[in-house]
């Protein structure tokens, strides 16, 4: 009987077929040329979010008298995302926090508060590269960000002295204007 719950009955357990681990993933991240520490940038992040990769136009209706007939939009409400990313902040051996300097020199490209200077697109835009990957280590898909900048600030320091809270830049928000969205 294929309806029953039976572990013979599933193609996933016949099949041995591997579940999606959420925790297995790698982000490599390629700033603008001015901003040095691409790849230390990649070994704090913890978490990423927004991957809102599959657009669709929505629904519009028409109604006569009571009866409502429902239909494909004609256009997606939007065509970017923003991709929000978390990082854990270290300090080095010269007592510097770098994967904060890294992020606010990238920011300081669009605006920097300090001179009023603003940035050209061409000058502050980057790529970053989502891979997901199996317990193997096996790639099955790979988003490639490209044209992106941080839209939001960094996390504002909130100092406390009877907190034992660590600092971390958390859910950063990266504009995308592209991407591509590869299957392997």
């Amino acid at each position: 009987m294929a309806g029953l719950s039976h572990y013979q009955n599933s193609i996933s357990a016949m099949n041995k077929f591997e579940p999606v681990f959420l925790n297995q993933f790698e982000v490599n991240i390629i700033p603008p040329s001015a901003i040095p520490g691409g790849e230390i940038l990649l070994q704090h992040v913890t978490k990423v979010s927004g991957l809102a990769l599959n657009k669709n136009p929505g629904i519009v209706t028409q109604k006569y008298k009571f009866a409502k007939r429902n239909y494909a939009g004609a256009k997606p409400d939007n065509t970017y995302m923003d991709v929000s990313l978390s990082f854990t902040v270290n300090l080095n051996e010269s007592n510097s926090m770098y994967v904060f300097k890294t992020l606010r020199q990238w920011s300081d490209l669009i605006y920097n508060p300090l001179t009023g200077a603003q940035g050209l697109k061409s000058d502050y835009t980057g790529t970053i590269v989502i891979s997901m990957f199996n317990k193997a280590g096996d790639v099955y898909r790979r988003v490639t960000c490209k044209d992106c900048f941080p839209s939001k600030p960094l996390t504002a320091m909130s100092l406390n002295y009877t907190s034992t809270d660590i600092y971390k830049v958390n859910d950063m928000v990266w504009a995308v204007d592209y991407w591509e969205d590869l299957f392997l």
